[in-house]
């Protein structure tokens, strides 16, 4: 993925360079770029072409009590979205599109202004269905890797400083996440005694390069990916940890922190907080040291969905992983469970479209994770009390 990369930035100002005007000497005392990032920089700053915007989105008032939630992850702008007015008929109160939001790498050109991407969220913004939901139901986001720009990708990713930019004109990001590297960004809604904190992490644009398998044939049904233990590999990156940190000190009854990816499951080699377990052992402190045993995870990716738990040191309750995946484009007809056991998972692990829905019940103190078909019809579900 590095080389490529850095083959792409070079492409990139290759062209570049037919373009410029004046003596050689003008440019000669210029810094040598570092990274491919930087490198592309400027011509960024030159590019004129007009953003993509999603429709307008109501705000999710600070107030709000919430007792209805959704999610979910894997979304094809080509693909059937009859799924939204289904999800719409539920009545959540708010929804977390958590990544694959559109897939913008299928058919990439590699050009450095990725014109795919862009391409897929104004193919997204034509979707009728989509766009009544949207206007009417507040949402959250975050991205995973085919909406950031190319499967699998990570902090060495050659564009991902223009991935950022179409996401943050789509979405509507705020100041603060304009403000900085990354997309990561946290929510505290509900008055005191009814706090929630919806917490959507980047688990792209800091995460150091995966570690794959030798090559053989076949492949592993599985994945490809071994756990990465360089001390210096970074999943979230520092800035991010820190970030993290200060939000589970700010006082909340509920937590749901959301990741692109899966967070407990060590039962494949695929991409997930697996390939990273130095990191996810630096979560599950971070929990433990801030006390923080009202946190559930939301995860995706996986275009198939289950509960998974683990028991943390230094936690009173099981920290769940309620994974949703995908919404419109599942790569299975049911349970895949025997594909891949998991001791983790309490359940099965469904390969059919799918999305998340959380109800919370102030009064008994309890938290009900539905797993539901794209028509409505329940899968599975589990009820928990993850209140301290």
């Amino acid at each position: 993925m590095r080389i490529r990369n850095w083959i792409f930035a070079t492409a990139a100002l290759l062209a570049l360079s037919g373009c410029a005007t004046g003596p050689a000497s003008e440019t000669a005392d210029l810094p040598t770029p570092k990274t491919a990032q930087e490198a592309l920089r400027p011509y960024y700053a030159g590019l004129q072409s007009k953003l993509p915007v999603a429709a307008s989105n109501p705000a999710l008032a600070a107030d709000t009590v919430l007792t209805r939630i959704a999610f979910g992850s894997c979304q094809n702008e080509n693909r059937s979205m009859a799924f939204w007015d289904i999800i719409a008929a539920q009545k959540p109160q708010a929804f977390l599109l958590i990544g694959d939001n559109v897939y913008g790498d299928t058919g990439a050109t590699w050009s450095a202004d990725i014109p795919t991407l862009a391409a897929s969220y104004r193919k997204l913004s034509t979707r009728q269905e989509w766009d009544r939901f949207r206007r009417s139901v507040p949402m959250l986001t975050t991205w995973d890797d085919h909406d950031f720009g190319a499967n699998d990708a990570g902090g060495s990713f050659a564009f991902k400083e223009q991935a950022e930019r179409l996401y943050e004109s789509y979405w509507g990001a705020s100041d603060e996440v304009k403000s900085r590297p990354g997309i990561y960004e946290s929510r505290i809604v509900g008055p005191e005694g009814k706090r929630v904190q919806l917490i959507l992490l980047d688990t792209r644009f800091f995460r150091s390069d995966l570690v794959r398998m030798p090559y053989r044939d076949p492949g592993p049904a599985l994945g490809w990916y071994l756990p990465n233990v360089d001390p210096k590999a970074t999943l979230l990156g520092e800035a991010q940890w820190q970030w993290l940190e200060g939000e589970l000190a700010k006082p909340a009854e509920l937590r749901f922190i959301a990741s692109s990816t899966q967070v407990v499951t060590s039962a494949h080699n695929f991409e997930g907080w697996t390939n990273f377990p130095k990191e996810r052992e630096r979560l599950y402190r971070l929990l433990a040291q801030k006390g923080v045993n009202n946190a559930l995870l939301l995860s995706g990716d996986r275009h198939a969905a289950g509960f998974y738990k683990a028991d943390v040191p230094g936690l009173s309750k099981p920290l769940w992983d309620f994974t949703s995946s995908s919404l419109n484009f599942a790569f299975g007809k049911g349970d895949n469970g025997d594909r891949e056991p998991d001791p983790a998972r309490t359940g099965g692990f469904w390969g059919i479209p799918n999305f998340g829905q959380i109800d919370i019940d102030w009064n008994a103190r309890k938290v009900k994770l539905s797993l539901r078909k794209d028509d409505g019809s329940l899968i599975e579900e589990q009820v928990i009390s993850p209140f301290g």
